[in-house]
C-alpha cells in the first residue's frame, strides 16, 4: 500500500508540473521523498530477509550433519543386529547337534541295558561304558546349560539392538520433519527475497526518474 500511494503521488505530480511551476517543484520533492522512504523500505526488508535465509541455510546444514550421524548409527546397528542373529543361529545348530548326541547316547544305554540280563559275561564291560556314557551326558549337559546361558545373553542383546533401533527410526523421523520445515522456511525467504530485490529495483529506477526530472527542473 505504501508503494503504490507513492506511485500516485509521482502521477500527480508529473500533471501539476504541466500547471503551476511552482506547484509543481513542491509536488516532486514530496514523491521525491515518498519514493526515497520506499527505497529504504524495500532495502531494510532485502536485508532482513537474506539474513533470515543465511540462518535457515546454516540450521539445514546442522540437520544435514545430525542425519548423516544418525544414518551411520542405524548402520551399526543393523550389522550388530546381523551378527546376533547370525550367533543365535550357530547355538542353535550347536544346541540340536548336542541334543542328538544326548539322545543317541541314552538310547545306547537302553539297548545295553536290555543286555546285562543276557550277558553277564559282557556286565563288568558294558556298565563301565555306561559310566563313560554317563560322563559324557552330564558333560554335554554342562555344554547344553553353558549355551542356555549363552543363549541368554545373546537374547537379551538382541532386545537391546531392537530398542536402540527404534531410537535411531525415531532420530530419523524426527530430523527428517524438522528437514522439511525447514526446506519450507527456506522457499519461504527465498521468494521474499526475490520479491524485495525487484521491488529494490523498481524503486531504484523511480528514484532514477526523478532525480532526473528534478535536474531538468
Amino acid at each position: 500500500m505504501k508503494f503504490a500511494k507513492a506511485m500516485t503521488t509521482l502521477s500527480l505530480g508529473v500533471l501539476m508540473s504541466l500547471g503551476t511551476t511552482a506547484m509543481a517543484q513542491n509536488s516532486a520533492k514530496d514523491g521525491l521523498e515518498k519514493i526515497k522512504g520506499n527505497l529504504n523500505n524495500s532495502k531494510t526488508n532485502l536485508q532482513e530477509y537474506e539474513k533470515n535465509l543465511k540462518t535457515v541455510e546454516g540450521n539445514l546444514s546442522e540437520v544435514a550433519k545430525a542425519k548423516s550421524q544418525v544414518e551411520n548409527q542405524q548402520k551399526q546397528v543393523h550389522q550388530q543386529a546381523e551378527e546376533n542373529n547370525q550367533a543365535m543361529g550357530r547355538i542353535s545348530g550347536q544346541e540340536k547337534e548336542i541334543q542328538g548326541l544326548i539322545n543317541e547316547e541314552k538310547n545306547k544305554m537302553a539297548q545295553e541295558s536290555q543286555k546285562i540280563a543276557e550277558l553277564e559275561a559282557m556286565i563288568a564291560k558294558i556298565k563301565e561304558n555306561q559310566k563313560k556314557r554317563e560322563l559324557n551326558i552330564n558333560d554335554y549337559q554342562l555344554q547344553m546349560s553353558q549355551l542356555t546361558e549363552e543363549k541368554k545373553i545373546w537374547n537379551s542383546r538382541a532386545s537391546t539392538l531392537k530398542e536402540q533401533n527404534e531410537q535411531v527410526n525415531q532420530k530419523l523421523r524426527g530430523l527428517a520433519s524438522e528437514e522439511n520445515e525447514w526446506k519450507a522456511k527456506q522457499r519461504g525467504y527465498q521468494g521474499e527475497v526475490k520479491r524485495w530485490s525487484k521491488e529494490v529495483e523498481r524503486q531504484q529506477k523511480i528514484s532514477d526518474s526523478y532525480n532526473s526530472l528534478a535536474e531538468v527542473k
